[in-house]
This record gives C-alpha cells, sequence and structure tokens, in this order.
C-alpha cells in the first residue's frame, strides 16, 4: 500500500514539474484536427491559453495530458511533431514517446518549441507576448529517447506538406 501511494505523489509530483517547466496549467480541453491534405500533424501540447497566447501556424493544440486519447484517431503512418513552449519544458519529448509507444512511426519532438520557432520569425499566431517567449532557451544535455527535429528541419517538412510558402 505505502508502495502504491508513494508512486501516486511521485506522479502528481511530476505532472506539477512538468507544466511548471511548461509555464502553464492543466486545463483540459482539445482543439480538432484542421481537415487538411498533408499527412503532417504539428501538435502544440501546452494549455489552450499558452496555445492561443502564441502558436506555430496551421498546428492543432491537443494538451499534453489528452495526447493519447487524440491520437487514437490518427492513423500510425502520420507524421507528427510534438512541440511546446521551449527547451525547459519536457513536454514535447514526453508527448513524442507517449506517441512511439502507441506504435506511430514518424515521429519528432520540436524541443526548441515556440520559443526559437518565434525568435526566427517563422510563420505564427502570437496576438499576445507570451513570458515563456522571453525566458532563456538553452538546450540541456540530457540523451534523447525520442527523434528530434531542428527549427529548419520543421520549417522545410512545413513547406513540403503545404502548411505555407
Amino acid at each position: 500500500m505505502k508502495i502504491k501511494l508513494l508512486g501516486s505523489y511521485v506522479s502528481l509530483l511530476f505532472l506539477v514539474l512538468l507544466v511548471l517547466g511548461c509555464g502553464g496549467d492543466t486545463k483540459e480541453t482539445v482543439d480538432t484536427a484542421p481537415d487538411k491534405k498533408s499527412n503532417l500533424y504539428v501538435i502544440n501540447v501546452l494549455d489552450e491559453k499558452m496555445y492561443n497566447e502564441c502558436h506555430i501556424l496551421g498546428s492543432i493544440n491537443v494538451p499534453f495530458i489528452q495526447v493519447k486519447d487524440w491520437a487514437q484517431a490518427i492513423d500510425k503512418d502520420a507524421e507528427i511533431v510534438v512541440y511546446c513552449a521551449n527547451y525547459a519544458c519536457t513536454a514535447s519529448g514526453i508527448g513524442a514517446k507517449q506517441l512511439i509507444d502507441m506504435g506511430f512511426k514518424h515521429v519528432w519532438a520540436y524541443e526548441s518549441g515556440m520559443h526559437d520557432w518565434h525568435k526566427n520569425g517563422l510563420p505564427s499566431v502570437c496576438p499576445v507576448e507570451s513570458t515563456y517567449l522571453k525566458r532563456n532557451n538553452v538546450p540541456s544535455d540530457e540523451e534523447h529517447d525520442v527523434p528530434v527535429i531542428s527549427t529548419i528541419e520543421l520549417k522545410e517538412k512545413m513547406i513540403k506538406h503545404g502548411f505555407f510558402h
């Protein structure tokens, strides 16, 4: 019983730390994917408020805690890029790992996140200057369990799939 209770506390602590690193809350909403010709999904795993503050043009909002539910309706051969705020936010890597564990074959974590995308002046919707865009965005020395995509690679992939020119 003590071990099970400890596991619950550890899970709760993990979720709190995950959200604090991303800079948001855990509001549970999922926007449905827009109709499109592409087999590429660029998903922002932040809460709806942070997504609405600033997101990559053409991306959809799937809050981290709903990634598995969202993925149930997606073809396992789809290309999926998962992103969040910045390097400090680990939700992109964890979300990508969840998808890989579910059997998805083409998944990447965009770990430099919205911060780097916005800093490089790439197509985004940012009606509000979010606080996480002002933070220092330095990569960690951690090993990655999932494939990571760079800003340039993501931009090229999105152009190839017709998200923008």
